[in-house]
């Protein structure tokens, strides 16, 4: 969604946390592995810098768009699958703190991220699935 706007160090950064995220709880499911392809394709980059550290993040991400940015990616991520694990919330939480973000925010972030499933829940009723075979 809001990836294209990232320099390519941002990219591989974000998809390193990205990739932090989605294993954070041990369970790496078939919709994080999907999504974490889609977020690689959607901005043309298929590397990424893992464990990237704080003072790295708040380095190459120093503005409040591209702190917002993350945080949404970040929080579409960790519910593509149906749950908020408590790992990735942690994750989510050192993020909140590392770009000094309030609750509020964060909080305004995940109810956007859940309007934003519930849409596209609703945009798939418009269309005919046909099961194969």
């Amino acid at each position: 969604m809001f990836l294209k706007d990232f320099n390519e160090y941002q990219q591989k950064l974000f998809l390193g946390v990205a990739r932090e995220m989605i294993e954070a709880d041990m369970k790496v499911t078939d919709e994080e592995k999907r999504m974490i392809a889609a977020l690689s394709a959607e901005m043309g980059q298929p590397e990424m810098i893992r464990n990237p550290g704080d003072d790295v993040l708040k380095m190459y991400f120093p503005d409040k768009n591209s702190r917002v940015a993350m945080m949404l990616e970040l929080i579409a991520l960790s519910g593509c699958d149906g749950k908020y694990a408590e790992e990735e919330g942690a994750i989510i939480n050192r993020l909140k703190k590392l770009f000094e973000l309030s609750n509020a925010d964060v909080e305004g972030y995940m109810s956007w991220v859940k309007k934003l499933f519930a849409t596209y829940g609703e945009a798939a009723n418009f269309f005919e699935y046909k099961k194969l075979g």
